[in-house]
């Protein structure tokens, strides 16, 4: 009895270990042109403090910041929870404010900023707002679709846009350098998209093989995008 436990424990980790040898990393790096995320010019006086001239310094002009405006993922096969799709509230605004989920299954943004937040959408069914304290998380499951629209009952500056796929497979870390990452993928044939708002602003094939790093050419965004 003791000689077949061992043995099955043998085959699981060796189950396991082939498992992850036949993973591979993605690696790339999207590229936004400085105009690409400037908004239009605003008619009327300004809607924040830190957009008015105080008579020293002018106002900074908006930089491009690829990991709170853009959502890089994968699609193209049937997984039970996609991988690396993470959402939050951070720095007063949603971190992406693009968000990717998976059709069907729940999504949940985490507050970590340090006051309550109420995260609502009349396109999405029962988002009604409701009060998520900090530390604490809101899950909603949403349709397939998109994009709906999210904004915050308590501030209106704080908004993102979700589309819902039901072949989403993973979902990229970004840097604020626009590099992105994806881990653990296993060897298949994908599609890498990069949505950014209500748009999908990027798609192409990609390969994975068997325990091969793969380095994507580098995506630029031009101003239209």
């Amino acid at each position: 009895m003791r000689t077949k436990a061992v043995l099955k424990w043998v085959i699981a980790v060796a189950g396991v270990a082939g498992a992850t040898a036949l993973a591979a990393p993605i690696r790339g790096t999207v590229r936004m042109a400085s105009d690409a995320s400037r908004p239009a010019a605003e008619e009327g006086p300004a809607t924040y403090y830190w957009k008015v001239w105080n008579g020293f310094l002018d106002p900074r002009p908006p930089r491009p910041r690829p990991d709170r405006e853009l959502a890089v993922v994968l699609t193209g096969a049937e997984v039970e929870a996609p991988t690396g799709c993470t959402y939050r509230i951070q720095g007063g605004d949603l971190m992406p404010k693009t968000i990717v989920t998976k059709a069907g299954a729940a999504l949940r943004i985490e507050n970590r900023d340090g006051c309550a937040h109420e995260l609502q959408s009349s396109e999405i069914p029962d988002f009604a707002p409701l009060a998520t304290a900090p530390g604490n998380a809101r899950a909603i499951n949403v349709p397939a679709g998109g994009p709906y629209t999210i904004t915050d009952r308590l501030y209106a500056h704080v908004g993102g846009t979700v589309h819902a796929l039901g072949d989403l497979v993973a979902c990229a870390r970004m840097a604020p350098d626009g590099s992105y990452s994806f881990e653990g993928i296993a060897a298949g044939s994908y599609t890498l998209k990069v949505f950014r708002g209500a748009e999908e602003v990027h798609s192409a094939p990609v390969q994975v093989t068997e325990g091969v790093p793969l380095q994507v050419e580098p995506i630029t965004l031009g101003g239209g995008s």
